[in-house]
């Protein structure tokens, strides 16, 4: 998604602001209706609610697949499972047995009486709620020790100290506001969650109070400019990277405002912050309920008709124009006419979400043209892979080019459906089309589902995690090793840690904590966050922080010392009964490897720096490490090291993934044409229109659907105070398609011919994942692909990559 994923901003942007009840006793309901509020963005991070499910907010849902069909020729099956030693025979069993076997697990976690006792991810400071501030007091007492350090520099050695710094100086906040945030999303505890929200206010002020402190971007800002600092420094292409990405931060909070033009950008920053938070949370539609006959629900099923009824003492039913049972009557309800009605509705938001929105957008521009750029878009997008708004443009119209014709014979399919079933001649709008799509794939399904075993059989959590264990020891020679946890150290007694270990002799390199079963008040959303990230640190710094040390993981591999990344993994997979193995749907495993993918990410981009370790790369690049596990996922050769029946152990049949995706997957390339509009429509808004007297976020959605919609468009309707996805998003909508291009082209290119190659798996790892962020993404993918002219010809990339979505196809 998740999204989604999450890593805190490397720099010191502003986090999402704590409610003003934060000191008020939190009760249970209360914790779960704030959990719901949606998370503010920071920049260049993987948010947990990622692109990838943009299905939520999509005006028409259809749950399907990206693929219809499982990779063609695949290579003879491997072997299931690397056992070279007795050691990794067992962990590999044991990975199963703790996630499939409740008495398993029960017994491995009986270990955990033999350990000392600790906190929260096995920090010491974190056992109880009050160590939540003890831990924010330290960190930020030697944050500032580093910020005065940064800012009194003067000689050449400690200038070329900077960098390395201020990288601390991030590492120590981000340590604090990485940890609070998950914990006050995840945790069940409200007094865990109300001291987490209190630490992570402390640190929030700390980094208002940096944004102002011109000094630290003086110093970095000479010590860039200096080529004796350069030099003596050493800097190579990582530094320069962070130094650069550190100065553009700054400058785009507006650093370099006169005392009158800063305040008004914090006071701009700050109505966008409260205004788009309520843009998310206030959605409604203009006319709330439909009230109707009973008889004209004719087709909806009974059990969602009763639930209306009860809803009323009158004969009247009121169907509710958004949710899960206003999406059920326009796939069931015969009634056109009332398709119709509940259709407009959902289409048309209320004059204040409009308002808010159109806030929002005016306020982003009005500090667009504050720090000197023409538009939010321009701002947004100079340090993303795009670069302009302009490229944006070309990709978008690219795909737009090459998906019409395709998701033109998609809607001619559901026309040819509606005219079966009327049996005349008739036109096909937009609120026929759930309506008939969904006859379409019941029909498919019933003749798959009669004649098929039932496919989630083959797909126990336990054999799906030995599955990615046993892909990354393939590919990149690291895997998975259960271990016990200590006392404090995890949330709920469901998680599961797992380390992760190389194979070629550098010990553990990361902590996996995974949290993937349901329970009451848990956010149904998957997400990955990193907790914290990898960085290197000297040996000097590893002594002073001997007394203040907080207990976390740490390696020395060679000469030099590493904090370990630690990772949160969480989903939300049903509970079996009794001593069942918990079995997942296929689109609940394509979930877990997308998730993995970003963990590996997070596990390999072990940089020199916290600033561009793991994800802290490019919003538009991020989602690629994901997006190409769910190839991975659909992989017969990758299918064969682990998807077996979890009674039988015979494998999984070839043609039975095959046939369910054909069968419940439909208007693919209509889904991918819908996407490019909606980010066609994020690019419109935030560009230089925003900021004209009379602006209406109306007017611009009707003419794009005017000029791009396949079926004729429904006068009146202003869906855009829908699309969420502008405030968290904004400008970066199209980031999720711009990767499935490019992870579509890694695929072919690198992993089709070989998916288990350990040959390929190191090219993609030394030329992607190890640099996090820390290279130019483009200069990434040119190595990877042997394209280096995208290092240089920045005119035509993103159209071209634009056109690679075709060639999926």
């Amino acid at each position: 998604m998740a999204i989604v994923t999450k890593d805190f901003s490397p720099k010191f942007t502003t986090p999402r602001p704590v409610p003003d009840t934060i000191m008020q006793p939190l009760t249970r309901r209360a914790l779960d209706t704030w959990r719901r509020r949606p998370s503010l963005p920071a920049s260049r991070y993987v948010c947990r609610s990622c692109l990838r499910r943009y299905h939520a907010i999509r005006p028409l849902q259809q749950e399907a697949p990206a693929t219809v069909a499982v990779d063609a020729d695949p290579p003879p099956p491997a072997p299931p499972a690397d056992v070279s030693t007795a050691e990794r025979r067992h962990n590999d069993r044991l990975l199963r047995d703790i996630f499939d076997s409740p008495a398993a697990y029960k017994a491995f976690s009986s270990k955990r009486h033999k350990l000392r006792p600790t906190g929260l991810f096995a920090n010491r400071y974190l056992s109880s709620p009050e160590g939540f501030i003890e831990f924010a007091d330290v960190c930020l007492a030697k944050a500032r020790e580093l910020s005065k350090s940064i800012c009194t520099a003067e000689s050449v050695i400690e200038q070329a100290a900077i960098i390395r710094k201020m990288d601390q100086l991030s590492d120590q906040l981000c340590r604090v506001v990485d940890l609070a945030d998950f914990t006050r999303n995840t945790h069940p505890d409200p007094r865990f969650v109300q001291a987490a929200d209190v630490a992570y206010n402390t640190v929030y002020n700390y980094m208002n109070e940096l944004n102002t402190t011109t000094g630290l971007y003086t110093a970095l800002k000479a010590a860039m400019a200096d080529p004796r600092v350069a030099s003596y420094g050493q800097y190579g292409e990582v530094e320069l990277a962070v130094g650069n990405i550190l100065l553009a931060d700054f400058e785009k909070s507006g650093i370099n405002l006169g005392s009158r033009e800063k305040k008004r950008f914090v006071r701009l920053s700050s109505d966008i912050s409260r205004v788009g938070r309520e843009f998310v949370n206030e959605a409604s539609t203009a006319m709330p309920f439909l009230p109707l006959e009973k008889s004209q629900l004719d087709g909806l099923s009974p059990w969602a008709v009763s639930k209306l009824a009860k809803m009323t003492n009158s004969g009247k039913v009121y169907l509710p124009a958004r949710g899960p049972i206003a999406q059920l009557a326009l796939q069931t309800v015969k009634d056109a006419e009332v398709r119709y009605k509940l259709y407009k509705e959902q289409q048309t938001a209320s004059d204040q979400q409009i308002g808010l929105l159109e806030d929002l957008l005016r306020s982003r521009a009005e500090l667009a043209k504050l720090v000197g750029r023409t538009s939010h878009a321009e701002v947004t997008l100079a340090d993303k892979m795009a670069r302009t708004p302009e490229a944006v443009t070309a990709f978008l119209h690219s795909m737009l080019t090459h998906t019409k014709p395709l998701a033109m014979a998609e809607m001619e399919e559901i026309a040819s459906m509606k005219r079966e079933h009327l049996g005349v001649a008739a036109e096909l709008f937009a609120w026929d089309k759930d309506f008939y799509l969904h006859k379409l794939v019941e029909q498919r399904k019933a003749v798959v589902e009669d004649s098929s075993p039932d496919l989630s059989a083959y797909f126990s959590l336990g054999t799906v995690m030995q599955g990615l264990s046993r892909l990354f020891s393939r590919l990149y020679g690291v895997r998975f090793v259960p271990m016990p946890t200590a006392s404090g150290e995890i949330w709920n007694d469901d998680v599961r840690r797992l380390d992760v270990v190389s194979n070629d002799g550098d010990g553990r390199v990361a902590v996996v904590y995974c949290d993937l079963f349901q329970r009451p008040e848990k956010s149904p959303n998957p997400a990955h966050f990193t907790v914290r990230c990898s960085r290197q640190i000297s040996k000097a710094e590893f002594r002073e922080d001997g007394p203040d040390d907080d207990g976390m993981a740490i390696a020395q591999v060679g000469k030099h010392f590493y904090q370990l990344p630690i990772i949160a993994l969480i989903c939300d997979f049903s509970t079996p009964p009794g001593s069942s193995a918990p079995l997942l749907a296929f689109h609940e495993v394509t979930t877990l490897f997308h998730e993995m993918g970003h963990a590996i990410h997070s596990i390999l981009g072990r940089t020199k720096y916290h600033e561009v370790a793991g994800t802290r790369c490019a919003t538009d690049f991020a989602e690629l490490p994901s997006i190409l596990m769910e190839h991975f996922a659909r992989s017969p050769a990758v299918l064969s090291l682990f998807a077996r029946h979890h009674v039988t152990d015979r494998p999984l049949p070839p043609h039975l993934l095959s046939q369910r995706l054909a069968a419940s997957s439909q208007l693919e390339h209509t889904e991918t044409y819908q996407q490019v509009l909606l980010s066609m429509l994020d690019q419109r808004l935030h560009s230089t229109v925003a900021g004209e007297r009379n602006f209406s976020s109306t007017a611009v959605y009707q003419e794009l659907e005017r000029e791009h919609s396949l079926l004729p468009f429904v006068s009146g309707t202003s869906w855009q105070g829908y699309f969420s996805h502008l405030f968290g998003y904004g400008s970066l909508y199209y980031s999720y398609m711009l990767d499935k291009a490019i992870a579509d082209r890694v695929w072919r290119e690198v992993f089709a011919a070989d998916p288990l190659s350990r040959e390929a798996g190191e090219r993609y790892r030394d030329e992607v994942l190890k640099w996090g962020g820390g290279r130019d993404p483009w200069k990434c993918l040119g190595r990877l692909l042997g394209r280096e002219d995208f290092e240089t010809e920045v005119t035509g990339r993103m159209e071209e990559v634009g056109r690679w979505s075709l060639e999926a196809r």
